[in-house]
């Protein structure tokens, strides 16, 4: 992954504008090179720069939709990032190969999990072996998008009323589903444990236990009864100890 990633933003309102530049300044591998209010100006300039690794591009703006600009751009920059305050149009920006989608009021937290997502999609390469035992489908929440995540990557799940909280190591998804649901979808062999009722883990990443604190790397979470039980079998029947007396 090279260094500094150039970033475009083009949006007919300068307060979005700012508000991009603000959260594109906290990463110090991502420089603005350009903005634009005028996306027929952003077409003309864009046309003959190919030092562009992000485009940030809103859509509903007047005289070119940024739908219509991102076909006329995808042989120049096919990095595009989608920013509206509408997911109406959320299907239509896939239409056109776009990168991810972003719906404003922006919020930092949100940006910096797609943008990461980008960067590592577009810029890292990998060798991937698919097992496709390991992957999970859930709607993030508009209309249309289905997101695809490795189960094994799972740290913890976290209840949040009618919805959970799902973590990985770098990410937090948001799933309408409650934790029960999802105990009864993992928690049947010895990779998950519900150990409390607010909380599912991946025993994989397990660090330190201390009481009724189990610690995932630097995450606490609580453990309580009944629902530790499983999980403090699963350590005594797998606890290494010596047998000399």
């Amino acid at each position: 992954m090279k260094k500094t990633y150039n970033c475009v933003i083009i949006d007919d309102d300068r307060s979005a504008i700012a508000i991009l530049t603000d959260h594109i300044e906290e990463f110090p591998n991502l420089h603005v090179l350009k903005t634009f209010t005028k996306p027929l100006h952003a077409l003309s300039e864009l046309n003959h720069d190919q030092n562009i690794d992000l485009i940030f591009l809103d859509i509903d703006m007047p005289g070119i939709s940024g739908i219509q600009l991102a076909e006329n751009l995808q042989t120049q920059s096919p990095n595009i990032i989608f920013t509206t305050a509408h997911d109406r149009y959320a299907l239509k920006a896939f239409d056109v190969r776009a990168r991810d989608f972003l719906l404003k009021p922006i919020e930092l937290e949100t940006f910096a999990k797609v943008v990461n997502r980008v960067l590592k999609e577009c810029f890292v390469k990998q060798i991937k072996k698919f097992n496709y035992d390991d992957l999970a489908f859930f709607r993030p929440g508009p209309r249309g998008i289905i997101d695809a995540i490795g189960i094994s990557a799972v740290t913890h799940i976290r209840a949040a009323g009618n919805y959970v909280d799902v973590f990985t190591a770098e990410e937090r998804h948001t799933i309408y589903m409650t934790i029960s649901e999802l105990s009864e979808i993992l928690c049947g062999g010895d990779q998950f444990f519900r150990v409390h009722k607010s909380y599912l883990i991946n025993g994989s990443y397990v660090t330190r236990i201390v009481g009724n604190i189990v610690y995932l790397g630097k995450h606490p979470i609580p453990m309580s009864s009944p629902y530790k039980d499983r999980f403090q079998q699963f350590i005594k029947e797998n606890i290494w100890k010596s047998k000399r007396n």
